[in-house]
């Protein structure tokens, strides 16, 4: 029995991860790589001084309408961009490094929370059956796949299969912000939801916050440090913000992993000499959330956006 639950597991990651990388290599993958690098491209030729706003969806929240007017208003010369991209982690966004840097922006501001960081553990999925073939699936994987983030893929994965089946409405992404060229918005993210609604979120909400393990040495850590020591190197101003995360979901952190994402903000505010601001709990009280981490893309929620704004406003007058 164990050898055919052992062939019919590897069959099916045969299968899978061919369709992944048949899908990473020729679709989307190309086109966002293509896209990203129109946006670059032609941002070289901007004479505006250029702002640059890092991270996840956490970011692509923001209204970068208000953003956009806020900064006009007071620093004409300057143009805001918020790079935001779904599931960006800093092992994924150190991709995108050397054409930041060739933007020569005059400031960065980098949105961080703790599922960034967060480490898999070796031993999820695992207990399912008792021979372990970890080793010889990781071997099998291509390189191009290694650098992927598997949770948004596979759920992108089942809500595509959900779509063509006809079993869930397809959600359309029509919000498009002004200078945010990787990240849109469907009507979903612009809904504020109840406390009620929030608790009953922690069923849903990936990756668990209470799985949430962050240790120094994984990769997303170190590629952190590295971002953040090239831009150093390079003479880009930067600043980093810890984005919203309800109490519910803080609550559910371990004091371990939070310990760690503290020391990691330490050691790169002291060796960089780096303002950090903290934004994690700040509004918990406010009836303004989309879900457990993510502020609604939604007028009542400004607050945020215009605190972002007047970090930015603050940090470029000399």
């Amino acid at each position: 029995m164990n050898l055919k639950i052992v062939l019919a597991v590897s069959i099916a990651f045969i299968i899978t991860f061919g369709s992944l990388y048949f899908t990473i290599n020729f679709s989307q993958n190309s086109e966002r790589i293509d896209y990203k690098k129109e946006f670059f491209s032609n941002q070289l030729t901007t004479d505006k001084n250029k702002i640059l706003l890092l991270g996840s969806s956490h970011i692509g929240h923001l209204n970068m309408t208000h953003i956009t007017n806020e900064i006009i208003e007071k620093k004409p010369n300057f143009i805001v961009y918020n790079l935001a991209d779904n599931g960006d982690t800093p092992k994924i966004r150190h991709n995108d490094l050397e054409q930041i840097i060739n933007l020569e922006p005059k400031l960065i501001l980098y949105g961080i929370s703790y599922r960034d960081f967060n480490e898999l553990s070796k031993l999820e999925n695992s207990q399912a059956i008792d021979f372990d073939i970890k080793n010889s699936i990781e071997k099998s994987i291509p390189e191009e796949l290694k650098s992927i983030n598997p949770q948004l893929l596979t759920r992108k994965a089942i809500r595509t299969a959900l779509d063509d089946l006809n079993i869930i409405e397809k959600p359309t992404y029509e919000i498009k912000p002004p200078n945010t060229p990787f990240f849109a918005l469907g009507e979903l993210q612009t809904k504020i939801i109840s406390e009620n609604e929030l608790k009953r979120q922690l069923l849903i909400v990936l990756p668990e916050p209470s799985k949430i393990q962050i240790n120094l040495e994984n990769e997303n850590v170190k590629k952190f440090y590295s971002i953040i020591k090239k831009l150093h190197e390079n003479k880009i101003k930067t600043v980093i913000f810890t984005t919203p995360v309800h109490d519910i979901y803080l609550n559910e952190i371990s004091d371990t992993s939070i310990n760690t994402f503290n020391d990691i903000k330490k050691e790169i505010s002291e060796k960089n000499n780096i303002k950090i601001y903290d934004f994690e709990n700040r509004y918990s009280e406010l009836e303004i959330w989309n879900n457990l981490d993510h502020i609604a893309y939604n007028k009542k929620s400004i607050i945020f956006s215009d605190e972002i704004a007047n970090i930015i406003i603050k940090e470029i007058i000399p």
